[in-house]
């Protein structure tokens, strides 16, 4: 039984058109238009080229990668090259490293973009000429990604996203520019009457969070707090097991079928401890880097997530494209009260797995305490008290499918949100706003419609897959589907007149 209801997410309205830019002063590889006269209407744009250190960043891993290969060949000796002089080697590599300067000088040339009262054009190619045109009002997220090189050199890159799988990247701004010009997109999408120079005044240019003045920090993670998540993730067992079974497997059969399991230890341990102990390492480094120093910020644009080590990700998320959020404990973490925190944003794309990653991803709190966990629901849904809302539970006959979850699977309601819990080795936790809801659907098993139970499930445009509550009493699934249905409809209908 599937009931779908209400229109689509509410559209907001296209902010007015924002005063004309002031004039901003010149920076390299900047151009402005002259000023007008006082007879002619005021400059409404601003054309802007990448850094021109661009060609450089984004050349050297293609002659890393070459000079690796002919230093292999030179070094192996095919095909006779071992006979070649050192400077032919080097005079490759340089003119590879010559070319592909000279065709990033060139894209780069013809690479600018242009941002004006409505939108920002995007315009490149030398032959074949391109422009991307994106509205303001589409605008969904601006990101500043700092990767390793880049960085190393005070440059940034701005990943631009309007939805529909629409992504625009700008490499390279410094790295004051790329914040200037997030925070001006950002603006901008909201609404906001607001010039280059006042977008400007606001950006700071921090070197490892990414927080301004005005904003209000919500929670920070520091490192020893990231490596005890590490410690007692089911991540880590995984791999320890993944080297210890079939170490043990092999030094059982040597030992019971061979008869030389003594003498084999030493060499089991070797080929088995050191690549577990390489292994272990590189987890913890790129776990603690890829999320040190993380920062949750509240923002005039929205969510701001600050992270990383090496690679530096500055990520915006506007709090009126969260669909839905969902609390993560797993076993191990429950004696230490700890929890994971993850995102359901409109575009955003499917739900992070791998806490390793440098890329923009879902995560609101890698791990928190439940006070963290309860500010960052309050900067999203003000008001929201999760231990406030009563839950209805599964009856006791669903211990046959759910011997260990049974009495954690539940729902609850209030006014704004429908809560579902489930999962046993990880229990989560999902929050979904009645305004977010596509629609509710409620399913039954041949033994389940013989036990008097059912599911029901809530779909939002999201990709979490885990808005649910399971083996409930048939006729409170009955109920609730109709209920949230109408709920959902009325909170969307007032969320329309605001």
């Amino acid at each position: 039984m599937t009931v779908p209801y209400g229109p689509q997410p509410p559209t907001y309205p296209d902010p007015t058109p924002a005063d004309p830019y002031g004039a901003t002063p010149a920076e390299p590889g900047t151009r402005l238009d002259p000023p007008p006269s006082a007879s002619e209407p005021a400059v409404t744009k601003v054309v802007e080229r990448a850094h021109p250190l661009t060609p450089l960043v984004r050349g050297w891993v293609a002659v890393v990668a070459v000079g690796w290969a002919l230093l292999q060949e030179r070094l192996q000796g095919r095909d006779g090259t071992e006979h070649l002089p050192w400077w032919v080697f080097v005079s490759l590599i340089g003119g590879v490293a010559t070319l592909g300067l000279i065709a990033g000088f060139i894209s780069w040339r013809f690479t600018k973009f242009i941002a004006d009262e409505n939108e920002l054009r995007v315009e490149s190619g030398w032959i074949s000429r391109r422009s991307r045109r994106i509205s303001y009002t589409r605008l969904q997220s601006v990101d500043v990604m700092q990767p390793l090189a880049p960085r190393l050199l005070g440059l940034a890159e701005v990943r631009i996203d309007a939805g529909a799988h629409d992504s625009t990247k700008l490499r390279y701004l410094s790295r004051r520019r790329a914040y200037e010009l997030r925070d001006f997109l950002m603006l901008r999408a909201h609404g906001a009457q607001v010039s280059v120079d006042a977008a400007r005044a606001r950006t700071s240019d921090p070197l490892f969070a990414d927080v301004g003045g005005r904003d209000r920090v919500i929670a920070t993670v520091p490192p020893h707090e990231l490596l005890l998540g590490a410690i007692v993730s089911h991540d880590l067992l995984s791999l320890i097991l993944g080297f210890a079974v079939p170490i043990t497997l092999a030094w059982f059969i040597a030992t019971y079928f061979g008869g030389h399991g003594a003498a084999a230890i030493p060499v089991f341990a070797v080929a088995g401890g050191v690549p577990l102990v390489l292994s272990i390492g590189q987890y913890f480094a790129r776990r603690v880097m890829a999320q040190f120093n993380f920062t949750l910020a509240e923002t005039q644009a929205g969510l701001r997530i600050t992270r990383g080590l090496t690679n530096l990700t500055s990520q915006t998320v506007p709090v009126r494209r969260i669909q839905s959020i969902r609390l993560s404990q797993p076993l191990f973490w429950r004696p230490l009260r700890r929890y994971r925190v993850d995102l359901e944003v409109l575009g955003l794309g499917e739900a992070t797995r791998n806490e390793s990653t440098s890329k923009v991803s879902t995560l609101l709190l890698p791990i928190g305490t439940r006070a963290q966990v309860d500010a960052a629901l309050a900067a999203v849904w003000p008001g929201l008290r999760l231990d406030a809302i009563s839950y209805v539970r599964s009856p006791r006959r669903a211990i046959l499918f759910d011997p260990l979850a049974y009495t954690w699977n539940a729902f609850g309601t209030d006014e704004n949100v429908v809560v579902t819990r489930r999962g046993w080795l990880t229990r989560h936790q999902s929050i979904v706003p009645h305004a977010r809801l596509q629609s509710v659907a409620a399913y039954q098993g041949p033994l389940e419609r013989l036990l008097g139970l059912a599911n029901v499930s809530f779909h939002t445009t999201g990709l979490l897959h885990q808005h649910a509550v399971i083996h409930m009493n048939a006729d409170i699934a009955r109920t609730l589907v109709y209920d949230e249905a109408d709920r959902a409809m009325t909170s969307r209908d007032s969320e329309l007149l605001r």
